[in-house]
């Protein structure tokens, strides 16, 4: 029997035309430029991240003589690292020594040099090292001398700025079996630590080519022994403290590569001031409160660990790209990135005019620390540590507040199901790039220690980062077309929370780096309907902007031995990227699109409905 139609008392059959349907669909709808706002501004936060890592160009031999030269400054770099110069090669250290000291005499200054035991066997830090050494090194270095040079610019005040580096070239080597030995070695020290050496003389060159008196006095210490246990830093703590009752601000430079930029990665403690002077005067830095954070927790030491249980006010840089020739052979001039070079001297011939000829210049002591990072290069986002502790709490019970509000309606089954399906993806990719780093290691393709040429490990990292963030994206785009999402959506925004506490307790400087795109998951899920893809662009580009950079970064620091752990970190940002993509993006619910027309087309809706309702009965 075929049924009819029941039509409303007094109303005219309901006639609906495909172009009013489409219509109504084409305003019910977020429009394509809705949607591509957020993938835009993703793909403006990598812009602006990875900008932060670009180089200056290397500026000529020519250049005005106020400023710092990259061309310039490798005449130092070639004439001290024109043959390997560590402590334990007597003859060649000795010639690096007097080049060092020819390089400020043609200044016109005249350098002291500090002659203290290179071992003082009567400590039992410096008997520590001294038992590492092989037996016949130890009768030839067992009375040496390490020798430190130092030079003192006047100013008109007595407080002082120190700029240090190291001049002996590294002693460690890898045998055959990849062991790590204290022999004379092989590294010319072109970055290690010519980089230092060269950019402090330049530095200086500089400044006198002022040719005005400075405000503030200079100390240059370019220390001894710093490769076997920071001896000459040691003995300058041990034995000339008094030296250094003015100095308000020591700078070191280190390096632990060639290339890349020229990190800010180390400051004393309580950096409010300090880490808030150098960002004030520094053009173009490349520093986050990420790198000190992690630098406290890891085993590397430079000359500032002598220097800071003194009490100093400390800023630390180095270079950390192309690791693979620290310590090594190819530590050599040919190896130089001028780029990195001249970063190095923009930044410390900054900081270096700004105290030199400021007469008020700023105490630089304070009682808390500071939180920052570069959004994109020239514009860096710096608060004090209670503000970064809020932002935690804030991230945290927006996360969970999320999920709170939502508790009733999701399938826990799957949030767990959720948590263990992005869990083990992350963990596999680690892990295989890891066995596949061990694996190369084994079978000599790669340096057992870390040190040494290893082309494969841009590969390995790489790798395992896109089949990570692969299986990653297509497990939450899966679960969000399975109508999963809201579950996906709490099961990373549980992890986040969880992850966020922490990073918060133990590294709080760090703790921006996940706060942050926390924070913005979660009130881009908060966000209402209509503004929600404003607010997801502005997620998407916080998300790529913070975490592009410190993704390469980590890299660059830890790859060498241990690249299971960055490809862990460069997986992290990829759900919570893709569910920010995904909400701003995505369509309006049906029952949200049926009522988006006018009321007075609300009523016959309504009837056809109904009627429809009635027909199928």
């Amino acid at each position: 029997m075929k049924a009819t139609l029941p039509l409303l008392p007094h109303s005219p059959p309901i006639h609906v035309r495909k172009a009013d349907t489409m219509t109504v669909r084409r305003f019910s709808t977020p429009g394509l430029a809705r949607r591509l706002l957020a993938p835009i501004a993703a793909l403006l936060g990598l812009v602006a991240g990875l900008s932060v890592l670009i180089l200056p160009s290397p500026a000529p031999t020519t250049a005005d003589p106020t400023t710092f030269s990259a061309e310039r400054a490798m005449a130092a770099i070639n004439r001290l690292a024109d043959e390997p110069h560590s402590v334990l090669r007597r003859e060649a250290h000795d010639r690096a020594r007097d080049d060092v000291v020819g390089m400020f005499s043609d200044l016109g200054y005249t350098p002291t040099v500090h002659s203290d035991p290179l071992f003082d066997l009567s400590n039992p830090e410096d008997k520590e090292s001294f038992e590492t050494l092989p037996a016949e090194l130890q009768t030839e270095v067992k009375d040496a001398p390490a020798e430190t040079i130092v030079v003192d610019v006047p100013g008109k005040s007595e407080r002082a700025m120190a700029l240090v580096a190291h001049y002996d070239s590294s002693t460690v080597e890898e045998d055959e079996d990849g062991v790590v030995r204290k022999i004379p070695g092989n590294s010319y020290g072109a970055s290690d630590d010519g980089y230092g050496v060269a950019a402090i003389v330049e530095t200086l060159r500089a400044i006198k080519a002022e040719g005005r008196q400075p405000e503030n006095s200079l100390k240059i210490v370019i220390t001894d022994g710093e490769e076997v246990g920071l001896v000459g830093a040691r003995n300058e703590m041990r034995h000339h403290r008094a030296d250094y009752e003015n100095v308000d601000l020591v700078l070191n430079l280190e390096a632990r590569g060639t290339s890349g930029p020229a990190l800010m990665f180390e400051t004393s403690s309580n950096n409010s001031a300090v880490a808030g002077y150098f960002l004030s005067h520094v053009k173009q830095p490349v520093a986050g409160s990420l790198l000190p954070s992690l630098y406290t927790r890891m085993p590397n030491t430079t000359d500032m660990a002598a220097f800071i249980p003194e009490g100093f006010t400390v800023l630390n840089i180095a270079a950390i790209g192309d690791a693979e020739h620290y310590h090594h052979p190819t530590d050599a001039p040919r190896y130089v990135d001028h780029s990195t070079l001249q970063h190095y001297g923009d930044q410390v011939l900054g900081l270096t005019r700004a105290w030199a000829f400021d007469g008020q210049a700023p105490t630089l002591t304070a009682d808390g620390n500071l939180h920052f990072f570069q959004l994109w290069r020239g514009l860096t986002v710096r608060y004090p540590a209670a503000v970064g502790t809020g932002l935690g709490c804030l991230a945290v019970i927006a996360a969970l507040g999320v999920v709170a509000v939502r508790a009733r309606s999701l399938r826990w089954k799957r949030v767990l199901g959720s948590v263990w399906g992005l869990t083990w993806r992350a963990a596999f990719a680690s892990a295989a790039a890891g066995l596949v780093q061990r694996g190369a290691m084994a079978m000599k393709w790669a340096p057992v220690s870390g040190l040494g040429p290893n082309p494969l490990l841009v590969w390995m990292f790489a790798g395992g980062a896109l089949i990570g963030a692969g299986l990653t994206t297509h497990f939450v785009v899966r679960r969000w077309k399975e109508g999963t999402g809201q579950e996906t959506l709490a099961a990373v925004l549980l992890l986040l929370a969880a992850a966020c506490v922490p990073l918060m307790v133990l590294v709080s400087g760090a703790a921006y780096v996940l706060v942050l795109p926390t924070l913005a998951l979660a009130l881009t899920a908060l966000a209402p309907r209509r503004v929600r893809p404003v607010v997801g662009a502005l997620a998407a580009f916080i998300i790529v902007a913070i975490l592009a950079p410190a993704v390469l970064l980590i890299h660059e620091m830890l790859s060498l031995t241990a690249v299971w752990v960055t490809v862990f970190f460069a997986i992290v940002p990829v759900a919570p990227l893709a569910l920010v993509l995904l909400q701003a993006g995505s369509r309006c619910t049906r029952s949200t699109t049926a009522w988006t027309t006018s009321s007075s087309d609300a009523a016959p809706d309504s009837a056809a409905t109904a009627g429809r309702a009635a027909a199928t009965t």
